[in-house]
């Protein structure tokens, strides 16, 4: 039932994701609905409950990274490194539509929260409020941006592509460069 509340907000938005639409979504009558989650705001605590759990497990991911959680970090807020239906993504995406609609004070004070966590891991490992600062903002750039963080080396030789002969090229940087500077800030 949650899955389908969680899948109907990104779809389709958080007007839409009524009980109706939830209980049909999700194969369960709406009394059956209304049994495990008897209010709007019950729903809306599960997915913040959802995030809270997802963001235990990244955080632990993050810690325990092999080359660090500034690396793990940057390279895991890649659009390109996201898999299509990754549970933690489907999730902040649900809570920052349930956020954006200025109903549900609970979802904002959740995000907050995440952001929070995040920058205080980060900030355990370099040590520095600006530079964790500076990571988590880049984090969230890399996560906000529609286009692929692209690789300086690589294009598809099609006219006008990155990369290709005459094709405009803003000099990016690679994520291995990027990780690579943040590194040597936190020193």
């Amino acid at each position: 039932m949650l899955d389908s509340f969680e899948h109907l907000v990104v779809e389709t938005g958080e007007r839409s994701a009524t009980f109706d639409a939830v209980a049909a979504a999700a194969d369960v009558s709406k009394g059956g609905l209304l049994y495990h989650f008897p209010s709007r705001e019950a729903l809306v605590d599960g997915l913040v409950s959802r995030l809270g759990a997802l963001l235990d497990d990244d955080v632990q991911r993050m810690t325990s990274a092999a080359d660090g959680v500034v690396d793990y970090f940057i390279r895991t807020s890649s659009r390109s490194a996201i898999p299509e239906d990754d549970p933690l993504d489907r999730c902040i995406t649900a809570v920052a539509g349930l956020g954006a609609s200025g109903r549900w004070p609970q979802a904002v004070a959740a995000l907050t929260a995440m952001q929070d966590r995040w920058y205080r891991v980060v900030l355990d490992e370099v040590g520095d409020p600006a530079v964790a600062s500076l990571v988590c903002l880049v984090s969230d750039g890399l996560y906000f941006t529609p286009a692929q963080f692209e690789e300086a080396s690589v294009g598809s030789g099609a006219p006008g592509a990155p990369g290709a002969a005459g094709a405009v090229h803003r000099g990016r940087a690679s994520v291995d460069e990027v990780v690579a500077l943040l590194r040597s800030l936190a020193r």
